[in-house]
């Protein structure tokens, strides 16, 4: 007998926030106000050209399993900066980088509140199972917050702060230990992606829903048990309505 369902746990990008294209720009912004304020030999094409580096090679380290967030990213660009910068300025790079992660444009999947008061308001505990690149989990919670989702989150495994990406069962599993949940079977787990969210909810033993009203996964993988276009169709999903 399948048991009830006693928590799920949600993906984040793509599944209850969205980003909008510019953070690129946006970090350029924040380092281009450092470089002038501190008569730094950096142009804007250095810049640019640097930090347009970082989402490809995020996704090549994440995709390999490997962490890849803002410390070896700045180490990185400040190894293509060279002699221009000294110890002072790199800090003072660093501070600016993390105010830029903060002012990112992230906006909310439609009644991704809605959706998760309504699982709460069933009895049902909700986690965040999250890979986390540039912008951390201290970042991405002022997000949800933002957009009235973190009130509904009792626990949040983010990568940076658990230290293993998806579909690494750690990650799974620090969410369920945080939930107070110990029986995978009795967990579903709801993302957009089948190489992260379905195959590592999947072989620990979770249900999977693949939600694709923001991104539509086409890589190869196993399908989840349900796929839905629209978050408002979860809970008849499991069973809560």
């Amino acid at each position: 007998m399948v048991p009830p369902v006693r928590a799920v746990t949600f993906d984040l990008w793509n599944t209850l926030l969205t980003g909008i294209p510019g953070a690129v720009e946006t970090r350029a912004r924040f380092w281009r106000r450092v470089v002038n304020e501190r008569g730094l030999d950096i142009d804007d094409k250095l810049i640019h050209r640097t930090l347009s580096t970082l989402p490809a090679r995020f996704d090549e380290e994440w995709r390999a399993g490997r962490q890849y967030g803002p410390t070896r990213a700045l180490e990185e660009c400040f190894a293509a900066f060279g002699d221009r910068i000294d110890a002072d300025d790199r800090d003072a790079l660093a501070e600016a980088f993390e105010s830029a992660s903060f002012s990112l444009e992230v906006v909310s999947v439609p009644d991704a509140a809605h959706v998760l008061s309504t699982v709460v308001e069933a009895g049902v505990a909700v986690g965040l199972v999250s890979d986390t690149s540039l912008a951390t989990g201290r970042h991405l919670r002022k997000f949800l917050d933002h957009h009235g989702i973190l009130d509904h989150i009792t626990f949040a495994a983010f990568s940076d702060e658990v230290g293993v990406y998806k579909p690494d069962p750690a990650i799974f599993l620090a969410a369920m230990d945080g939930l107070g949940v110990d029986d995978p079977a009795s967990v579903t787990h709801v993302g957009d992606l089948k190489r992260t969210d379905v195959a590592g909810a999947r072989a620990l033993g979770m249900a999977t829903v693949r939600f694709r009203g923001a991104l539509d996964d086409l890589e190869d993988g196993l399908e989840a048990d349900h796929v839905v276009d629209r978050l408002d169709q979860i809970p008849a999903v499991l069973g809560l309505t």
